[in-house]
């Protein structure tokens, strides 16, 4: 086929063992049309086999004729979301879970992953969303959910709270 990049039987094996393998499914696709480029006669066939449009086989074989195999996986997009979590912004993350946001000077019981990204700004300088936010306590497995407050909860923190004797009935 004209356009068709060479293949030695290695990367054919290669590519076989991509296609079939893989776990991302644009890989696979990526090398199923680079195959097929060197069995069928035009681009165009290709694409109908493929079942895409013959510029995505253009594209395709123009990425593996750059740079191989690995120019046909998926490369980050530009603003991915952990170029801005750095190091220095999850250390500053961990120390106000670790410290809270009473001593972190927010005053709540509790952080929400709004107060954590306003607090997280003032103090590194990087302004990022919620989602990244819950990303990030994902990272350190936190999770920022609302409190559950139960009549129990409560009793406890009375003084002269005794608690249920085990095997007692309910009201």
């Amino acid at each position: 086929m004209v356009g068709a990049p060479p293949l030695s039987a290695p990367e054919r094996a290669a590519l076989e063992h991509d296609y079939r393998y893989d776990p991302d499914p644009l890989v696979r696709r990526r090398s199923h049309i680079v195959l097929l480029a060197r069995e069928l006669e035009t681009q165009n066939e290709v694409a109908r086999v493929v079942r895409c449009s013959p510029d995505t086989v253009r594209r395709t074989l123009a990425l593996y004729q750059q740079g191989g195999r690995s120019h046909l996986r998926r490369s980050p997009a530009l603003g991915w979301h952990t170029a801005k979590r750095t190091l220095l912004w999850q250390k500053t993350l961990a120390q106000a879970l670790e410290q809270g946001p009473e001593a972190c000077g927010v005053p709540r019981p509790t952080w929400t992953a709004p107060l954590l990204a306003q607090h997280l700004a003032e103090q590194t300088g990087i302004t990022v969303s919620e989602g990244t936010v819950r990303r990030g306590l994902a990272s350190l497995d936190y999770v920022c959910r609302r409190p559950v407050w139960t009549v129990r909860q409560k009793a406890e923190e009375q003084p002269d709270y005794l608690p249920k004797r085990p095997g007692s009935k309910r009201c």
